[in-house]
């Protein structure tokens, strides 16, 4: 999440370090309200049951803005509210499939290497001297 933080930020700033503050705001808006590719759902739809109205959709009237009416819209947020938990069990078995999809186009390049006894192998240092408490390289 950091990384795609800095991301969005070094594109927006585009060189200049002390204009990344106001700048913030848009690109956490930015995230909360695209759609991922994993669960096809924007984190915002997810959380609130509906879309979000962009702020230049409230400058420039758009067809969901300008036909917004209020009673209507309380009967359509109450309507998505009722239908949320479904709409985070597809996005989650959507997310499961992605992961597996990407797990088995990965796992197609690996190559197994049956290990027989006596092979030489590479053994990690906590396994061969666990009393080792010092030094850059011990485990933390």
């Amino acid at each position: 999440m950091n990384r795609a933080i800095l991301e969005g930020l070094r594109r927006r700033t585009s060189g200049v370090h002390g204009t990344w503050v106001d700048e913030l705001l848009s690109v956490l808006w930015a995230m909360q309200t695209t759609p991922k590719t994993a669960s096809g759902e924007s984190p915002f739809s997810l959380a609130f049951g509906t879309e979000a109205v962009l702020p230049p959709e409230m400058v420039f009237s758009t067809f969901r803005t300008s036909g917004y009416k209020q009673d209507d819209s309380e009967e359509g947020l109450r309507a998505h509210l009722d239908l949320l938990e479904e709409r985070r069990a597809k996005a989650h078995l959507r997310t499961l499939a992605y992961k597996k999809a990407v797990a088995r186009i990965y796992n197609q390049r690996v190559r197994p290497r049956p290990i027989k006894i006596r092979d030489l192998v590479l053994r990690k240092a906590e396994i061969t001297d666990p009393t080792r408490t010092g030094g850059k390289l011990a485990p933390n």
